[in-house]
């Protein structure tokens, strides 16, 4: 069965066979033997030929007696083959650009030499010469089309036994993928998988990119450009910091909710952050360490293609700012039963927008985030499908990523709701590959014209998306005061309100934070929200007649009532059943300090406990079919 990347090429097919017309072999000029000063060293000697046609050939032998041979050239065209053992010469090529495809984990200059010396260190090895050789490029038997440019694939090495949906929050039963289930994968276009040391191989041969294990042959892994490494991805940094950092020293020291600023929440977050930045980088040289087969001797170099996977989309900026090398990209990862006909009237009811109840609003703004954070940095940036997405949205926001730029492109398929099951992750990828197929990427995406730059710390939250509790924190809701007098709502709501007036006009935007690492250049305009923002609007009146009623009980619980006549609709996500249900009314309460706040589930009717003494305020809204919103509060003793 034909792999996807060869499937791929066939639909370009006249462009990839003009670059696929190749001379046969190019005799490199004389070249030098070098042999090993330690027998440490994994390679018994190597052949090392720089042409002056462009060629750098690296025939190598192992001690244990295997072979292998690298071929480059970057001068005067472009082009990459590899050979293992007796097997056929493997060109890697892009099915679209024609462009050599190279490994990505970094480190080249220490795995590949590209001029003689008198001495060599090579895989962390000195070798010396020994003497004068030569080495003829031969001709590619066989070429791997790889679009690094596309990465598409779930994030585990198993699927559900039973793939039926779990809208209860039950747990599936997972088992191991076998040989047929990747190759079930590739041929829907899933171009990047994670393996065990067996997976490898299949994924290999049917050409994909693969990561999960440190523990194949070695250095040839270091050489193939479809192993990704043992780990591809930064785990929630910044949900990591909230609940590994934050809410800790919150419990240990319970003035810190008083005190708890979004600024406060960020220096933690930078040090969380460079934590795990460090420990995924250097997990490559970690594994490769503990092998008892090989010796890495002074090879050190942290893994450059690294992407950090995180919920809360405003950190991409400070992310992808830190450093040249990691991470490489930032992937969104939707938290929480996030979509449509929850996140946008949440939006609106909470931040005094009137966004319309389309599919395009969420993920335009989260975009904004991601692929400004891109373009100031020079980096890439992609999205993920989870199992509570919406998922009549998924297969445009997936489409509509790539067509704003976005390379990357995962599925989580596991853990209770979070689990996107095997076929519709199979389902996904052959939606954005013909997608993809159709539209062939030749050109950068177009660019923003305007930039929003909004403080530094201040996000869209985690599972509270639409809710407006920064790094997903009750302690740090929407009614708490800023250092210059205004709210946080008020500061998100200036920003939200000129993405809505953006939206209206048409306007591409992007939207980063203000950090003086992060440069703003190149757009036409640039909008600066500061802490002192203050937008007044809290609803979009008229809005619908909305009538409350709060009654009291024993124990401090209450109940709340809303009624209107008007066409409202919210929902908070599929129930148990994997129905979206018209809650119709959103509800909070706060007090009777600032930092007490919570979420009331919606509902016509609602009951809610107000356990401390003190006074309180309860928060009902909702929105109707036009976008427009009513907010009504009440007080309770």
């Amino acid at each position: 069965m034909p792999n996807m990347a060869r499937r791929t090429a066939a639909t370009f097919a006249m462009r990839a066979n003009k670059l696929a017309v190749f001379l046969l072999g190019a005799l490199c000029a004389a070249g030098a033997e070098y042999r090993p000063v330690s027998e440490k060293a994994t390679l018994r000697s190597f052949v090392l030929t720089a042409a002056p046609s462009g060629w750098i050939s690296f025939v190598a032998e192992k001690r244990d007696g295997g072979k292998f041979a690298v071929y480059s050239l970057q001068r005067g065209g472009d082009r990459y083959l590899l050979q293992e053992g007796n097997r056929p010469v493997r060109e890697f090529r892009h099915p679209v650009s024609g462009a050599a495809i190279r490994p990505s984990m970094g480190g080249w200059d220490q795995i590949f030499p590209r001029t003689e010396a008198e001495t060599l260190t090579v895989l962390g090895h000195v070798y010396k010469r020994s003497g004068a050789a030569n080495a003829t490029v031969p001709m590619a038997a066989e070429t791997v089309y790889l679009q690094p440019d596309l990465l598409i694939g779930p994030a585990s090495n198993s699927k559900q036994k039973d793939e039926t949906r779990r809208y209860d929050t039950s747990e599936y039963t997972y088992v191991r993928m076998d040989e047929s289930d990747y190759r079930t994968m590739a041929t829907a276009g899933v171009s990047c998988v994670r393996v065990d040391t067996e997976q490898a191989v299949w994924a290999e041969k049917l050409g994909m990119f693969y990561y999960g294990t440190a523990a194949l042959p070695y250095p040839e892994m270091m050489y193939r450009p479809q192993y990704l490494g043992p780990v591809l991805y930064l785990d929630e940094p910044a949900v990591g910091t909230r609940d590994s950092v934050i809410r800790p020293r919150m419990a240990k020291d319970s003035s810190l909710r008083k005190s708890l600023t979004p600024a406060y929440v960020l220096e933690a977050f930078r040090e969380h952050f460079a934590e795990s930045a460090k420990r995924n980088s250097t997990a490559l040289m970690g594994q490769l360490r503990a092998r008892k087969d090989i010796d890495v001797g002074t090879m050190e170099f942290r893994q450059a293609n690294l992407y950090d996977w995180e919920t809360m989309e405003a950190t991409a900026g400070y992310a992808l700012s830190r450093d040249k090398v990691v991470p490489a990209a930032f992937v969104w990862e939707p938290a929480g039963r996030i979509g449509t006909r929850r996140t946008v009237p949440e939006f609106n009811m909470n931040y005094g927008t009137r966004f319309p109840l389309q599919p395009h609003v969420v993920p335009t703004i989260v975009n904004g985030f991601l692929r400004g954070a891109a373009r100031a940095t020079g980096k890439e940036w992609g999205i993920s499908i989870y199992g509570a997405v919406e998922r009549s949205d998924a297969p445009y926001w997936l489409t509509k990523a790539y067509d704003e730029g976005a390379t990357r492109f995962f599925f989580w398929d596991n853990y209770q709701l979070a689990c996107v099951p095997f076929q519709e992750v199979l389902a996904h990828a052959r939606h954005l590959r013909a997608h993809a197929m159709a539209h062939p990427r030749t050109q950068a995406a177009p660019r923003a014209e305007l930039a929003i730059v909004i403080p530094a710390g201040y996000n869209l939250g985690h599972v509270f998306q639409g809710k407006g509790l920064l790094w997903g924190l009750p302690e740090l809701n929407r009614e708490r005061s800023t250092a210059a007098g205004s709210t946080y709502g008020e500061v998100m709501s200036a920003a939200f309100l000129e993405m809505e007036k953006a939206m209206r006009e048409g306007t591409r935007f992007d939207v980063l934070w203000d950090l003086p690492e992060l440069p703003v250049n190149g757009y036409g305009r640039v909008v600066r929200i500061t802490e002192g923002a203050r937008t007044g609007r809290t609803a979009t009146g008229p809005g619908p007649a909305v009538a409350l009623t709060i009654s009291g009980g024993e124990g401090g619980w209450y109940t709340g009532h809303a009624a209107s006549t008007a066409d409202l609709f919210y929902t908070a996500g599929a129930d148990a059943t994997g129905v979206y249900r018209n809650a119709r009314f959103y509800w909070e309460l706060y007090g009777p300090n600032e930092e007490d706040m919570q979420i009331i589930p919606p509902g016509e009717t609602v009951r809610f406990h107000a356990p401390k003494p003190g006074v309180y305020r309860v928060r009902a809204a909702a929105m109707d079919s036009e976008g427009r919103t009513t907010v009504i509060w009440r007080e309770i003793r």
